[in-house]
């Protein structure tokens, strides 16, 4: 008995989703993925805040050295 001409693409469809969905469904994809730890290098210039503090603490000292020497 010959199908009707009208189920004929559907049914060609069904088999080429059906195919398709069995030759997707044996596929096994694997991943790997490690941790790597991250190196920095980290500059800081403290010369710089050190050398403002300590002008600072002489500007100070040079103020009460010079307020001893008026007296």
């Amino acid at each position: 008995m010959p199908l009707p001409k009208q189920t004929t693409p559907l049914l060609l469809s069904s088999l080429a989703a059906g195919a398709i969905a069995a030759l997707t469904g044996c596929i096994n994809v694997k991943t790997h993925s490690t941790i790597e730890p991250i190196y920095m290098t980290l500059d800081v210039n403290l010369k710089v805040q050190l050398q403002e503090e300590l002008d600072n603490v002489f500007a100070d000292i040079d103020a009460a050295s010079e307020a001893i020497d008026e007296e």
